[in-house]
């Protein structure tokens, strides 16, 4: 620590500080509301007086309530990710399918991969809104300590989240399939090639 600039070191002490305080926080709030009750915060120091170095070894697990509430938290975004990258794929694969497609002589899986490469790119310069937008919602905070983040089933809950929410974002990103009625590139070669060999 004081080896770094003053600024970075500030950085990192506020930091540390920050998530102290989280737990802390977590650990007062009993029944994990959100909201800290002066009884919560009365038995809080009770048991800060009383166990002193020995409090550090009390490990509790995160109950059902934080557990719903992070995969809530955890799937939102993603949810919202596979939805736009889904959307913007389908939309833009059938614009490419049309033109780009017919001119470069492309097949549709093809326009349909060049599509997902734009919206692919889309999307990550979206990335920040959805998150933001996801938070916004106002979605309980499940006041996770530093300890229980690290816990095998709490790991195992986000990567269950994110797979779920991207394959629900995806299928209500398939929407766009319902107001398209477009000819593919497929049928325009078929008539291009019909017309070709009548005037053979």
């Amino acid at each position: 620590m004081a080896a770094l600039p003053p600024a970075e070191r500030k950085r990192v002490g506020l930091k540390f500080v920050a998530n102290e305080l989280e737990e802390e926080f977590g650990r007062a709030d009993i029944n994990r509301d959100g909201s800290l009750t002066f009884e919560e915060f009365k038995q809080w120091a009770d048991e800060l007086v009383k166990l002193g170095d020995d409090r550090e070894q009390v490990k509790d697990p995160p109950t059902t309530y934080q557990l719903r509430a992070f995969y809530a938290q955890q799937m939102l975004p993603y949810v919202g990710f596979g939805l736009v990258d889904n959307a913007l794929m389908v939309c833009m694969g059938e614009a490419i399918d049309g033109t780009l497609g017919v001119l470069l002589g492309l097949s549709t899986l093809g326009a349909a991969a060049l599509g997902n490469a734009f919206s692919n790119g889309i999307g990550m310069g979206l990335h920040g809104v959805i998150e933001r937008s996801a938070g916004a919602l106002g979605l309980p905070d499940p006041r996770l300590t530093v300890h229980q983040r690290g816990l095998a089933v709490v790991k195992n809950l986000r990567m269950a989240a994110g797979i779920t929410g991207v394959l629900l974002g995806c299928l209500l990103g398939m929407f766009p399939l319902f107001f398209m009625n477009a000819p593919s590139s497929q049928a325009h070669r078929k008539e291009v090639a019909r017309r070709a060999s009548q005037i053979d």
